[in-house]
C-alpha cells in the first residue's frame, strides 16, 4: 500500500464516525420527543370521555385514536432499533471496500460495505453499503478485474480495479490492507484463531466465495445448505435468514421468520446472531413444541433424546425395525395417497321422491382435477354438493313456488312463497352439510391404527403394532416415533392448524429429522421457504436419520437448491485431518470432495490413565486459557458422576437436559447434545471405550472430535484399540501414571 493511504483511510474514518455520532444523537434527541408523544397519546385515547363506546361516532373515534397510538408507538420501537444499530456501527462502521469501474460509463466509483448502510442526511451522500446489497455481492465473490452485480433482473458489469479490508476494533482503525479472495484464508485464519464463548458470531467480514453463494440463492425457493462439521452450515444459514429479511423488507419481518433446532441448548447458542446483525430475533421452537400442542396436553410423549438412548439399549432391534417402518419413504406416500384419495361418503338427497345428489355423479365430479389433499377434497365435496342443491332449486324455482302456494294459497302471498321457497333451499343445504359430516366424522386415533394396519398387510407384515399403537393413543402415552405418525396423520386430515404467518424457516441439523417430520413441518408452514442446514456423516444413527440427500427432494420437490460447502474451517488442521479419516467410505478420502483451513495448533492428544478422573484436573488446568472448555461423555450418568467428582475442585455446569442454556465456560455435556456446538478446547472422556461396539462408532467420534476448534483430547483408561489403530498417525499418545 503506497505510503499516506492509511492517514487518507483514517481522515475518511473519521468521518464516518461522525456521521455516526450525529446521527445517533439526532436519534436520541427523537427518542424523547417520541416518549412524550406516546404517553400523549395513550392519555388522550383513555382519558377522554368517548372511551365508553355509546354510538356509532365513538366507535370511529376509538378506531382513530388507537391507530395514531400504534403509529407512534411503531416510529418509537424503528427509533430504538436505528439507535442500536449506529451503536454496532459506531464499535465497527464497516469492513471491506471495493474500488471499480461502471462497465457502460467509465466512472470510478468506490464502495465501503458494513454491517448496515450509512447515509449522510444532508447530502445524502451514500458512505457505507450494506453487505447485502447487490453491489456488495462484488467483495465476495470476485477478485480484480471483470466482475458484476445483479439488480433484479439487469446485469451490471464493472471492471474491479481494487480492495481492502480493515481492522477497527472498538471504534478505532487498527489497520488497512489490500486484498483479494487469495488472502481471505488469512483473514479467516485470524478470526477462527480466537477463543470461544458459547454464542455464535457475524461473520460477514470473512465469509468465504461458495458461502456467500448460499447466503444470496434465491430466497423464494427453498434450499439445502450442507457440508462437514465446521463448514459454517449454521453461521451461513442465518446470515442467510438476515439476507432474506433486507431482501424482502416489505413483506417479511422477524416475526415472520421461524428457527427450528433439536433442543433450547442451541437456542440459546445462536440467540445473538440475528441481534448482532440489527435484526429483531426470530421465533425459536423444537419438534417437540407440534407434538405437545397439536396432540394435546393430556398426551404424554417420550422425547427425542430418550428415543435415541433406548436405540441403543436392550430390545432395541425390534424397535429400530418398526421405526424404519413408521420412517418409510413409503409409508410416508402410502399415508399421503390414502387421504388424497379417500372414499368419502355421499348422501343421497331427495326432493319429493326426486334426486338432487347423486352420490355416483357428485364422486364423479369430486375426482376430476381434484386437489391432493383430505381438507380439500372435503371443502370440495361440500361446495359441490351444495352446487347441485342450488342447480336443482334454480331450475325448479316456478315449480316449487307454486306448489307453496298451491298448498297455502290461503295464506301466503307470491312475495312469501318466495321467502319459503328460500328458507326450504337453506335447510336442504345445512342437512346435506351436516349429512356430510356426519357420514365422515373421523377419529384421528382410529384412523392412524387403520391406516397403520392397511399398510402393514399390504406389505406382508403383522398388524400387532398397530393394535399396541393403537392402545397407546387410548392410554394417552406415546413414543416418540408413534407421536410422529399420529401428527402426521391429524396434519393430512386437516385436523391441525397451519402458521400462515410464517414466510421463511430455517431447520438446523436437519438430518436428524425423519422423512415424516420434515413432511408435517412443510404442511404447517404452507407459506414459507426453506433453509435447510445438514450433515449426514453427523447423524447418530441409520434409525431415525436422513441418510442421502436426495432424500430432501422427496418432500421440498426437485427445484430444491442444493449448495455444498466445501471447505471445514471450525477446527485446526490436525483435528480436521483425524476427522476425515473418520469418515472415509470404501476406501475413498472425504478430501477428494471436501477440504479443511490449514490452521496448526495441535495434534489432538490420546491419553491413557487408569483412573480417568485422576488426570481430568491437570488437563483442564492446562486450558485454563480458553474462554470455552467441554467435558463430552457418552452418558448423563457418566456426566453426573463428572460432576460430582470436580465439584471440590472446579466450577463447571452439568448439562443433561435439552432445554438447558450453556452458562458457563467449563461444561459437562453427555455426546449427543453436543452437536451443533463448538469449543475452544474438548476433553472426550471414555468415549471411545463406550462407543466401540457402536455400529456408528466412527461417527460418533467424528461428531465429539469436530466440537473442538483448537485442542481436543481423548482421556482412555485402556491403550488405543485395535479397531482405531489406523488413527495413532494423528494422535500423540500419552501413557499418565495413576497417582498413589
Amino acid at each position: 500500500m503506497e505510503k499516506g493511504y492509511f492517514q487518507k483511510e483514517l481522515a475518511h474514518f473519521d468521518e464516518v464516525e461522525e456521521i455516526i455520532r450525529n446521527k445517533l444523537k439526532k436519534l436520541r434527541e427523537d427518542k424523547i420527543l417520541l416518549r412524550e408523544r406516546v404517553l400523549h397519546e395513550r392519555k388522550e385515547m383513555w382519558e377522554d370521555n368517548r372511551h365508553l363506546v355509546r354510538d356509532f361516532d365513538d366507535v370511529i373515534f376509538l378506531n382513530t385514536q388507537e391507530t395514531v397510538v400504534k403509529s407512534v408507538e411503531k416510529q418509537w420501537e424503528w427509533n430504538e432499533i436505528e439507535i442500536q444499530r449506529h451503536i454496532k456501527m459506531q464499535k465497527t462502521p464497516y469492513f471491506g471496500r471495493v474500488d471499480f469501474v461502471e462497465g457502460e460509463t467509465g466512472e470510478a466509483e468506490t464502495i465501503y460495505i458494513g454491517i448496515h448502510s450509512l447515509t449522510e442526511e444532508d447530502s445524502r451522500e451514500i458512505y457505507v453499503v450494506d453487505w447485502r446489497a447487490p453491489i456488495s455481492s462484488m467483495f465476495y465473490q470476485f477478485d480484480s478485474g471483470p466482475a458484476w452485480y445483479q439488480v433484479h433482473d439487469y446485469r451490471n458489469e464493472v471492471e474491479i480495479t481494487g480492495k481492502r479490508q480493515y481492522k477497527i476494533e472498538e471504534g478505532r482503525l487498527i489497520s488497512v490492507y489490500d486484498t483479494d479472495s487469495s488472502m481471505y484464508d488469512d483473514i479467516l485464519g485470524d478470526v477462527l484463531s480466537k477463543h470461544s464463548d458459547h454464542k455464535l458470531k457475524v461473520i460477514i467480514g470473512s465469509i468465504q466465495k461458495e458461502q456467500n453463494t448460499a447466503i444470496r440463492s434465491d430466497t423464494k425457493n427453498s434450499c439445502l445448505i450442507y457440508g462437514l462439521a465446521g463448514s459454517g452450515k449454521t453461521s451461513i444459514g442465518l446470515h442467510r435468514l438476515a439476507y432474506v429479511l433486507y431482501c424482502n423488507k416489505d413483506t417479511i419481518k422477524s416475526e415472520n421468520i421461524l428457527i427450528l433446532s433439536n433442543n433450547n441448548i442451541f437456542g440459546s447458542y445462536i440467540s445473538t446472531i440475528l441481534p448482532d446483525l440489527g435484526e429483531k430475533p426470530a421465533k425459536q421452537k423444537v419438534f417437540a413444541d407440534f407434538l405437545e400442542e397439536f396432540l394435546g396436553k393430556g398426551m404424554r410423549i417420550e422425547d427425542y433424546y430418550s428415543q435415541l438412548k433406548a436405540l441403543e439399549g436392550g430390545f432395541a432391534e425390534e424397535r429400530a425395525r418398526w421405526i424404519r417402518i413408521k420412517y418409510s419413504p413409503e409409508m410416508l406416500q402410502y399415508c399421503i395417497d390414502y387421504f388424497a384419495d379417500f372414499p368419502f361418503q355421499i348422501p343421497e338427497i331427495r326432493y319429493k321422491g326426486e334426486i338432487l345428489v347423486s352420490p355416483e355423479k357428485i364422486r364423479g365430479k369430486l375426482d376430476t382435477g381434484r386437489p391432493a389433499d383430505f381438507q380439500s377434497r372435503f371443502e370440495r365435496l361440500n361446495v359441490v354438493v351444495r352446487k347441485a342443491i342450488e342447480d336443482y332449486f334454480m331450475l325448479h324455482k316456478e315449480e316449487i313456488c307454486s306448489d307453496i302456494l298451491e298448498n297455502q294459497e290461503d295464506i301466503l302471498s307470491a312475495k312469501e312463497a318466495r321467502h319459503c321457497y328460500k328458507m326450504i333451499r337453506h335447510e336442504y343445504i345445512q342437512s346435506a352439510r351436516d349429512s356430510i359430516i356426519r357420514l365422515n366424522r373421523l377419529d384421528p386415533q382410529i384412523q392412524t391404527r387403520e391406516v397403520f394396519a392397511d399398510y402393514l398387510r399390504r406389505t406382508g407384515e403383522s398388524d400387532r403394532e398397530a393394535v399396541r399403537l393403537y392402545h397407546s393413543l387410548e392410554r394417552g402415552k406415546l413414543l416418540y416415533e408413534d407421536g410422529i405418525l399420529y401428527l402426521l396423520i391429524k396434519v393430512l386430515m386437516g385436523e391441525t392448524a397451519s402458521f400462515p404467518d410464517i414466510f421463511h424457516t430455517v431447520i438446523d441439523e436437519s438430518q436428524d429429522y425423519s422423512l415424516p417430520q420434515l413432511y408435517i413441518i412443510k404442511r404447517l408452514f404452507p407459506r414459507s421457504s426453506f433453509t435447510l442446514l445438514g450433515d449426514i456423516y453427523q447423524t447418530v444413527n441409520s434409525v431415525t436419520t436422513i441418510q442421502k440427500y436426495e432424500d430432501y427432494e422427496r418432500v421440498f420437490g426437485t427445484g430444491l437448491i442444493q449448495t455444498r460447502l466445501r471447505k471445514c474451517y471450525r477446527s485446526s488442521s490436525d483435528i480436521n485431518a483425524l476427522a476425515f479419516r473418520l469418515i472415509e467410505k470404501q476406501g475413498h478420502p472425504i478430501r477428494e470432495e471436501y477440504s479443511y483451513f490449514e490452521r496448526a495448533v495441535r495434534k489432538p492428544q490420546y491419553v491413557q490413565c487408569r483412573d480417568l478422573f485422576s488426570c481430568l484436573v491437570p488437563l483442564l488446568e492446562q486450558l485454563e486459557k480458553y474462554h470455552s472448555v467441554a467435558v463430552i461423555v457418552n452418558s448423563d450418568e457418566e456426566a453426573l458422576g463428572v460432576k460430582a467428582y470436580l465439584e471440590k475442585y472446579k466450577e463447571a455446569q452439568l448439562i443433561i437436559s435439552p432445554e438447558d442454556e450453556i452458562r458457563d465456560r467449563l461444561v459437562i455435556i453427555p455426546l449427543i447434545l453436543a452437536k451443533g456446538l463448538e469449543f475452544d478446547a474438548v476433553i472426550l472422556l471414555g468415549c471411545i471405550q463406550a462407543n466401540e461396539g457402536n455400529p456408528h462408532f466412527r461417527r460418533r467420534i467424528y461428531l465429539g472430535c469436530t466440537r473442538a476448534l483448537h485442542e481436543l483430547y481423548f482421556v482412555e483408561r485402556e491403550a488405543l484399540p485395535d479397531s482405531m489403530a489406523e488413527f495413532a498417525a494423528y494422535m500423540e499418545i500419552i501413557t499418565v501414571q495413576c497417582p498413589v
